[in-house]
């Protein structure tokens, strides 16, 4: 257990507070990029995988179909992404980023930049390392895949 003043901490607890409070600190940002909770990540993917499938998406970022369906709609609106036809399977849509989803992402990827300098303060370079080293081997024990 860890925490100051004799104070015992879970992992568990520590991490959701850690996620909320980088969640609270990005949130200005997104308002101010005009994304939605979710997006984000998506156009992360996206920018990474170039024309993709929504059952692609959601199984590279644990979500739902149903939840990458809704983001990607929000998003197709927004003028993020597009959707289109792939070959002769008609239903089948693949999923790309526009070049307003791309400069939407690099701004959040800035904004996310800097609230991990800020999260980071006062550690090593090795214990950024090793931290990252760890929370991957988490998620592995966890999912069973490695951390993308």
């Amino acid at each position: 257990m860890y925490g100051g003043k004799n104070m015992s901490v879970s992992l568990h607890h520590a991490i959701l507070k850690t996620y909320h409070a980088q969640t609270n600190a990005l949130r200005p940002s997104m308002t101010e990029i005009g994304l939605s909770p979710g997006q984000p990540k998506v156009l992360r993917f996206l920018t990474m995988h170039e024309s993709c499938m929504q059952k692609e998406i959601a199984e590279a970022l644990d979500i739902e179909p149903a939840t990458v369906s809704r983001i990607v709609s929000n998003m197709e609106q927004s003028g993020l992404v597009v959707r289109a036809a792939r070959g002769e399977r008609r239903r089948a849509e693949a999923v790309s980023i526009t070049e307003a989803g791309r400069a939407a992402f690099t701004r959040w990827k800035k904004a996310c930049d800097e609230a991990e300098v800020q999260s980071m303060l006062g550690f090593s370079e090795e214990e950024k390392l090793k931290f990252i080293e760890n929370l991957c081997r988490m998620y592995q024990n966890l999912t069973g895949r490695p951390l993308e």
